[in-house]
């Protein structure tokens, strides 16, 4: 699912550039992020927001590409 906008808080996340990040959570719901400038500190913000909402994050991908897994790292998702 697509991050509108409207539910973003951080004025850089309104502007132009950045990165693409998808965060799979383990309960299989998928958020899509665009226009991100730090994607650790991105990740690190959403995973203090939403706590165990939609469960654990099991999966981060930057522009497609899987950086960071919770089977295969033993560090925070947004140590990336």
């Amino acid at each position: 699912m697509k991050v509108g906008d409207q539910y973003r808080t951080n004025p850089l996340s309104h502007t132009p550039g950045g990165h693409e990040v998808a965060v799979v959570y383990s309960s299989g719901k998928i958020f899509e992020y665009d226009k991100v400038k730090k994607p650790g500190s991105y990740v690190k913000a959403i995973s203090i927001k939403n706590g165990d909402e939609w469960g654990t994050i099991a999966q981060i991908k930057v522009d497609g590409v899987s950086v960071w897994r919770a089977t295969t790292h033993n560090t925070n998702p947004w140590d990336i």
